[in-house]
């Protein structure tokens, strides 16, 4: 009996129910019987042992005698059950990929409110900034918060010193933007200037490689939508628009 638990144990582990198991097992032992002698060879109920054998049988695991006097059940060989297991998991395995394509990884969007809610915005993934580039739509910053102004130029220095390079588009004639500023000493920023610049002026937006943040400093809101296909969209649309500065 100990030798027939360990056997259901392993059973269990491709999974059987650990009545299907003893059931299985017992019939193993038999070779062929009916439902009444499988449960007194496993003291399982004899109705329970009739549902058990029905789901054996559906799982290809048993198989009912034909044109017995009584019902009368045999157990298939587990090689061949493990075999078509495994066909089975082969097929499955093969679509993998197209099934992953399926699902597709949903875009993260965060919302910043406040002062406080934009410097997290501006620390959002920074370690993973240092050494890149920012593709950047800048405002004219008119009529924006003082606080928001100096966190801009505590933020943009230390972005700077620590390597992180810049792209920036603003319109002609935005000279006062903390950013162009520095533009002067810094090799690792460059400005363009748009004479027609019809992008809302109060409206901000950074392109990583792989999130884009949107700033609206009048408001004090920031989203960041982190997804890669979005980022490398709006990256091609700042190329174009930088091909037309000046």
């Amino acid at each position: 009996m100990s030798r027939q638990a360990g056997f259901t144990k392993e059973l269990e582990a491709i999974g059987l129910t650990e009545k299907e198991s003893v059931v299985y097992v017992a019939l193993l032992s038999l070779g062929t019987g009916t439902a009444y002698r499988i449960a007194e060879e496993c003291s399982v109920k004899k109705p329970t042992v009739y549902v058990i054998l029905e789901d054996l049988r559906k799982k290809g695991l048993v198989l009912k005698v034909p044109h017995a006097k009584k019902a009368l059940f045999a157990p298939r060989d587990i090689s061949e059950y493990l075999a078509e297991q495994e066909s089975r998991l082969k097929s499955v395995r093969s679509i993998v990929p197209q099934l992953h394509s399926l699902g597709g990884r949903r875009p993260d969007v965060l919302f910043f409110n406040g002062v406080n809610g934009i410097a997290q915005a501006c620390d959002y993934k920074y370690d993973k900034l240092i050494g890149k580039t920012l593709r950047c739509f800048y405002s004219n910053l008119e009529d924006v918060d003082e606080k928001v102004l100096r966190l801009y130029e505590k933020w943009d220095r230390k972005a700077v010193a620590e390597g992180i390079s810049f792209q920036i588009v603003v319109e002609e004639g935005n000279t006062e933007n903390d950013m162009v500023k520095l533009a002067k000493d810094h090799e690792n920023i460059k400005v363009k200037y748009l004479k027609h610049y019809e992008y809302p002026p109060t409206q901000s937006i950074e392109i990583a490689d792989d999130f884009v943040r949107i700033t609206n400093e009048r408001e004090l809101q920031t989203t960041i939508i982190d997804d890669k296909q979005t980022a490398d969209a709006m990256r091609q649309i700042f190329e174009i628009v930088w091909e037309k500065g000046v």
